[in-house]
């Protein structure tokens, strides 16, 4: 696992069911725009069982007709009025949700189940210049909130499972985690034809069915304790007094297993679960010779499910064979990837070459990495809040007319019809990557970002257009 973002994936969850993820294809009338039929043939067979249920990913976003949309407004945060449209529409007949439409420039869209049509010409008249459209459904949210208990009731007694109402699809997601035959089929039984969908993955794709293992190539497993240490840790033992530290620092108070430093060291694997999904496995011990690297192979055993995102730890104890290490300085982390953002601690350097017989570390020589944290960069495609300064490294190679896209929506500048333009007080900051560190600020009302280097700010605007390619 790993610890989430601190920026929201979706800039209105607090005030969302849900976030739309996908372009849905406009309907003919709002009456009845709705997602295709969930039973449709036409839907893939997610496991091979004859089933009529589809993918939830396959399942279209409701959205309004392409002609109601304008190309303004465009809202890059929780600008729109989102609190007073809701106020309005929960006096109308059939309202049932609303939502903020991140594909259609951050448009709110309101859900009705009758006069979907009606309710549009009123938003138009009562929010003038607000980018808000109706939608006809052909689903209730009490009616999806019965079918969600239903689901809880006549599922979750026979198997683990999650689910969600989709309101930006009008449908019951069901979470198996991993899409087994058999339990598809008791879904397909209970549930054909009602508005559901699957999530999970194939089982070709999972993590092997079955136990803890006790040993694998060059390691044996000596401790499986949940709860003990302290998630996101490494640590390495590699003779009788370090291996006592070790063990005190984990907090274990059972009796050590032995351990022969002549051929063998002890690692240690502080790995971390969220409370809802505790069965973590151990399913190898994985020695990158190139990388000088050490890690662990650490699996859901029950495949992925929504987990809850508190971090408690586990730790896993494992005596690898002084053989199979690299020859020389290496690295421990949990898995390949190294630690994530907030947990530097993850990763612990040994500067000694322990590979050979009964070899130790001096004081000193194991470490955490002291490159870590990282110096935080903004990406191009992140969720930004509105003032708030961020670091961004913009590639110049094709000028800096384009910043690239932050909360779904592409930036751009008015810059002078040069070709490559760079601001000349930017010039001395190109790096010998051709691009340029920018500190930048979202500002909304109206919607623009601020990007400065040496004292110079440009100025980008939302835009609807695709970026050109650059070469």
């Amino acid at each position: 696992m790993r610890p989430i973002s601190i920026l929201a994936t979706c800039a209105a969850a607090l005030i969302l069911v849900s976030c739309s993820a996908g372009r849905g294809a406009p309907p003919e009338r709002a009456e009845t725009t709705a997602p295709p039929s969930p039973t449709a043939p036409s839907q893939p067979d997610p496991a091979g069982a004859g089933t009529s249920i589809p993918l939830c990913e396959t399942v279209e976003h409701i959205s309004a007709p392409a002609e109601w949309y304008r190309e303004s407004p465009v809202y890059v945060a929780n600008e729109m009025p989102t609190e007073r449209v809701r106020a309005w529409a929960a006096e109308k007949p059939g309202f049932e949700e609303l939502w903020i439409d991140r594909d259609h420039l951050g448009w709110i869209t309101v859900a009705f189940s009758a006069y979907a049509e009606a309710r549009q010409a009123e938003l138009e008249s009562e929010f003038p210049g607000v980018g808000v459209v109706a939608v006809g459904v052909d689903w209730t949210m009490a009616g999806l909130e019965r079918l969600q208990r239903r689901v809880a009731d006549e599922i979750g007694p026979l198997f683990p499972l999650d689910s969600s109402i989709s309101v930006t699809q009008g449908i019951v997601t069901i979470g198996l985690g991993v899409l087994k035959e058999e339990r598809v089929g008791v879904v397909q039984e209970l549930f054909a034809g009602e508005p559901i969908c699957l999530e999970g993955i194939d089982p070709s794709e999972a993590p092997r069915e079955g136990p803890q293992l006790g040993q694998g190539d060059g390691w044996r497993l000596l401790v499986d304790q949940q709860g003990a240490g302290q998630p996101y840790r490494t640590g390495i033992a590699f003779d009788p007094a370090s291996y006592r530290d070790l063990w005190t620092e984990i907090g274990l108070e059972d009796e050590r297993p032995n351990v022969d430093f002549e051929s063998e060291v002890v690692i240690w694997f502080g790995a971390v679960y969220g409370s809802s999904c505790p069965n973590l496995r151990l399913d190898d011990v994985v020695v990158d010779l190139e990388r000088a690297l050490v890690h662990a192979e650490i699996v859901l055993a029950d495949g992925p499910m929504a987990c809850t995102a508190d971090a408690n730890p586990r730790a896993y104890l494992v005596a690898v064979e002084r053989r199979a290490l690299p020859a020389g300085p290496f690295a421990i982390q949990l898995d390949a990837d190294g630690p994530p953002g907030g947990a530097p601690e993850e990763r612990t350097l040994v500067e000694a070459d322990l590979s050979l017989p009964g070899a130790v570390a001096q004081p000193g020589q194991v470490h955490g990495d002291p490159t870590l944290p990282e110096p935080f960069i903004l990406e191009s495609g992140s969720i930004i809040e509105p003032d708030v300064e961020y670091p961004y490294r913009l590639h110049v190679h094709c000028g800096i007319e384009w910043l690239g896209a932050f909360n779904d929506v592409a930036w751009r500048a008015e810059v002078p019809d040069v070709l490559d333009f760079v601001p000349p007080e930017w010039e001395s900051a190109v790096d010998e990557g051709e691009s340029v560190q920018v500190s930048m600020i979202l500002r909304t009302g109206p919607a623009h970002i601020e990007a400065t280097a040496n004292g110079h700010t440009v100025t980008y605007l939302p835009s609807s257009e695709d970026p050109p390619g650059c070469d």
